[in-house]
């Protein structure tokens, strides 16, 4: 069986494991086989009030070794194993792959921290914040008088402030003293391989993260500093796409193994991040952060509260890249990088301008993003289509002051760029009132907001006060976090039942209870779905009339569906050959989750969708298997389409494992309507 997943009590959860074995224990030999009457569960009471979906990702989860412990294969903060983690050992690692004669970790050390510093108090030869002085005119919020909301540099042509007390840290020795508060101890081992690509250009990005020790103290917190190695680990068989990245996968996934112990578990992770899996790369690497610019190679990032007399002047996001010479040229540099994805908060201001990075923006670049940054219900998928312009992203990212508010900066009035955005929305069918299905402009820009560095780890309102209930056009507001961050300083038992025993670094309510079960779904998804029938595998389908793309924000299953994008009155959507192999026992009914768009030119009549099925190797040639006519159909939401009962001969054909079926979807419809998604193809009874 083939199921998405969807989030449930614990006790649903439990009860649907139970039904699921008690199920799949008195199943015959072919699933096919089983009539009604031909078994009655021990107590058939627990499966009347659960959902198909429940019970098929229990009987789903049964097909995996063992449960994903989300602690264990999604991110570790045991003390046990992060404490053998170090940033000596991590820069040391960079220094010895560059070929740098001479260089120490303290040296790359205080060299990165000094670039938080002016070219006049800086010890070393390396790139200052004030290198570049900062426009007045791009300053936002433009006119305080607060000299901590006055910056002096500037990072990618954006103002940036400048200096800063982390720029201390160049004079300090974190390495002399393991138990100081000028230490620095890793907290984290995060995996993050949801955010591999559809295309499978690379297999995720694996993060550790070393936190300064002066934050444990609770009269200490603003002596506080975070630096995240972000590393992309590249795909070694690009050709293979994701499906390349499986020893990866399986390497996490066997992080839950219950008979691992906690010495393996952290001998097995060392051997990871510092020499890599059999055909993969060290994590630890001098090209997987940043090297070679943009979104696909990694990043150091560091979340700054060091040495501030406040709140407000202390926290700032930064982001940083590890460049580095030839072998016959060596050299080591952590460099100040723009922050991706991270638009400053002036090119969403409705003064006029006659900068050219504002009018683009305000009239191409931000509209061109409303329909992906709508198109979620999600909030792991907000996102946007593509890499945003680089000349557009901020040199670091604040929400106090107000650098990252965008919706301090949009305001309330009419402008330009709310206009655009409300167009946008119109033309996708929303009445921009803010209800369910009807985004209004400020969600869209609030959604943009989390995006950001600092709206991910604490969005604000409009007036820069701290919210718990912003409002992203979902039914729940952006989960809490630990003010400022996601990971903490601090830790809790392991069990805590045994608040003496083994501790572990805390982590955000947001990371508890919505990143980690969406990161636990990719991954458990990406172990037992096919992704030809999941859209997983971008120019895999294919279509004479129609645009076809993957699509990351509409999806039921897995990280992608297929989006058709402009469609005609008759669209043929073709599979590639795939095999049944490791789907048998194969249902007799395929069903598809099918987006329908609210976009209906002919509102009268929405169209109908049929399916036919090819096997050549046991003569099956374009086989009608059924239709279903969508005008009673949700518009505007993923409809579960099942079409009639596949005949018992194509039945048995698909459990000979066949490597040359093939399924064709017609898609009759009013020209213009759409987009349409499709997702999560399946064979069930």
């Amino acid at each position: 069986m083939r199921s998405w997943s969807v989030s449930g009590s614990a006790g649903a959860w439990r009860r649907a494991r139970h039904a699921a074995l008690a199920a799949l224990a008195l199943l015959p030999t072919a699933c096919s086989d089983l009539g009604p009457g031909d078994g009655d569960l021990a107590d058939s009471s627990e499966l009347s009030d659960l959902t198909e979906s429940e019970i098929g990702e229990a009987a789903q989860e049964l097909t995996l070794p063992f449960t994903i412990d989300r602690r264990k294969s999604l991110i570790v903060t045991d003390v046990d194993i992060v404490s053998q983690f170090s940033l000596q050992q991590v820069l040391q690692q960079l220094i010895t792959q560059s070929g740098v004669s001479g260089l120490t970790p303290l040296t790359l050390f205080r060299r990165f921290m000094d670039t938080h510093r002016t070219g006049a108090t800086g010890l070393f030869s390396v790139p200052h914040c004030d290198d570049v002085a900062a426009n007045t005119a791009d300053i936002y919020p433009p006119g305080s008088s607060n000299p901590a909301e006055q910056p002096t540099g500037s990072i990618n042509g954006w103002p940036v402030l400048c200096p800063r007390p982390v720029g201390d840290e160049s004079a300090s020795n974190p390495f002399a003293d393991p138990n100081a508060d000028s230490a620095y101890m890793a907290t984290t081992l995060s995996n993050r391989f949801d955010l591999a690509p559809p295309d499978g250009s690379n297999c995720g990005e694996y993060r550790i993260v070393f936190a300064r020790r002066g934050g444990q103290s609770d009269t200490n917190s603003l002596q506080r500093n975070f630096i995240i190695f972000e590393g992309r680990l590249p795909n070694p068989n690009p050709s293979q796409g994701r499906q390349a990245c499986l020893p990866v996968v399986q390497f996490w996934l066997n992080q839950s193994d219950p008979a691992k112990s906690v010495a393996t578990r952290a001998s097995e992770l060392l051997s990871f991040y510092f020499n890599g899996l059999p055909g993969f790369a060290p994590v630890i690497h001098i090209d997987h952060y940043g090297n070679a610019p943009g979104p696909d190679h990694g990043q150091i990032r560091t979340n700054e509260f060091l040495n501030g007399t406040s709140p407000p002047a202390a926290w700032s996001l930064r982001e940083f890249r590890l460049t580095h010479g030839t072998s016959s040229s060596p050299a080591l540099n952590i460099v100040p990088s723009f922050v991706k994805d991270n638009p400053a908060a002036r090119l969403f201001s409705s003064a006029a301008s006659s900068d050219p990075r504002v009018t683009s923006f305000q009239s191409t670049v931000f509209p061109n993003v409303v329909e992906r940054l709508a198109a979620s219900d999600d909030i792991n998928r907000f996102a946007y289509p593509s890499a945003l312009p680089n000349s557009i992203n901020a040199g670091e990212s604040l929400m106090i002051p107000l650098q990252n508010n965008y919706l301090n900066a949009l305001g309330t009035g009419t402008s330009t760029l709310r206009t655009n955005i409300a167009n946008k929305l119109t033309a996708m069918g929303s009445d921009l009132s803010g209800t369910p299905g009807n985004l209004s402009v400020d969600q869209v820009v609030g959604r943009a907001e989390t995006l950001a560095c600092s709206g991910c780890h604490e969005p604000q309102d409009r007036n820069g006060g701290a919210t718990s209930t912003f409002d992203v056009g979902l039914s729940a507001p952006f989960p809490s976090t630990l003010v400022f961050t996601q990971t903490s300083e601090k830790t809790e038992p392991i069990d805590t039942s045994n608040p003496t025993g083994p501790q572990r670094f805390k982590i955000s309510p947001a990371l508890i209870d919505v990143f980690l079960p969406f990161r636990e779904r990719v991954m458990t998804d990406y172990l037992l779905n096919k992704p030809t029938l999941g859209f997983e595998k971008p120019g895999a389908w294919t279509s004479s009339q129609a645009q076809l793309a993957v699509h990351t924000g509409r999806v039921t299953e897995g990280i992608s569906s297929l989006e058709i994008r402009t469609p005609a009155s008759f669209n043929a959507i073709v599979s590639p050959n795939f095999s049944t192999s490791g789907l048998t026992p194969v249902g007799n009914k395929i069903k598809l989750d099918l987006f329908i768009s609210k976009v209906q030119p002919n509102p009268s009549w929405v169209g109908t969708i049929e399916v036919l099925i090819s096997i050549p190797s046991a003569g099956i040639n374009n086989q009608w298997v059924g239709n279903a006519v969508l005008n009673s159909l949700t518009r505007g939401a993923f409809n579960v389409i099942p079409f009639p009962q596949l005949p018992a001969a194509t039945v048995t054909a698909l459990n000979a494992a066949p490597s040359d079926v093939k399924l064709q979807f017609n898609l009759n419809v009013t020209p213009n309507s759409g987009p349409y998604y499709m997702d999560n193809v399946r064979f069930e009874n």
